[in-house]
């Protein structure tokens, strides 16, 4: 009976340590978060908190890269949101599923997008281009996200003094 007691009584100590060393886990994976996320037509845009740039895609000028951080915040709303949205299940070639029988609705010109994000040590991609507009759970969501992080370029003041192309895609 001594030897039960024990055992429960250190199985218990066990599961407090690994709970309380999981507490750190979420911290660690978003002190080890960077993304390369590249957007809108032709996927020219291209934020990259590895290198600490931002590409703006000019259209028919040459694109300008200037020197671009976001705060540990901006990367915890991101990271966040990525968890919300099961962002690290998704495919890495995303589209949205059509059966043979459904009218689809296809955009041109459309945005593709690209992101490859590092996360204690993994790395994720995913492509997709956004050019089915059928209803699709999982394409509403990729697409808050895809709203959340140009929100947040598009709010930087940085972002703000970059010139407008001069021309446009059609």
């Amino acid at each position: 009976m001594k030897n039960y007691t024990v055992l429960a009584v250190a199985l218990v100590i066990l599961v407090s340590i690994s709970g309380i060393a999981g507490c750190g886990e979420r911290e660690s994976q978003i002190s080890g978060f960077d993304l390369e996320f590249k957007y809108g037509i032709t996927a020219r845009n291209v934020l990259n908190t590895f290198e600490g740039t931002y590409t703006k895609d000019m259209v028919a000028d040459p694109p300008i890269t200037i020197d671009f951080t976001l705060s540990e915040e901006e990367k915890e709303e991101i990271y966040l949101k990525m968890v919300e949205i099961d962002f690290f299940d998704y495919p890495d070639e995303f589209s949205v599923e059509i059966s043979p029988d459904d009218m689809v609705t296809i955009v041109t010109p459309y945005s593709s997008y690209y992101f490859r994000v590092a996360c204690d040590s993994q790395i994720k991609e995913l492509r997709w281009d956004d050019d089915i507009k059928n209803p699709d759970q999982q394409a509403d969501r990729l697409r808050e996200l895809i709203t959340l992080i140009r929100n947040i370029i598009e709010s930087n003041e940085k972002y703000k003094a970059l010139p407008t192309p001069t021309s446009a895609y059609s």
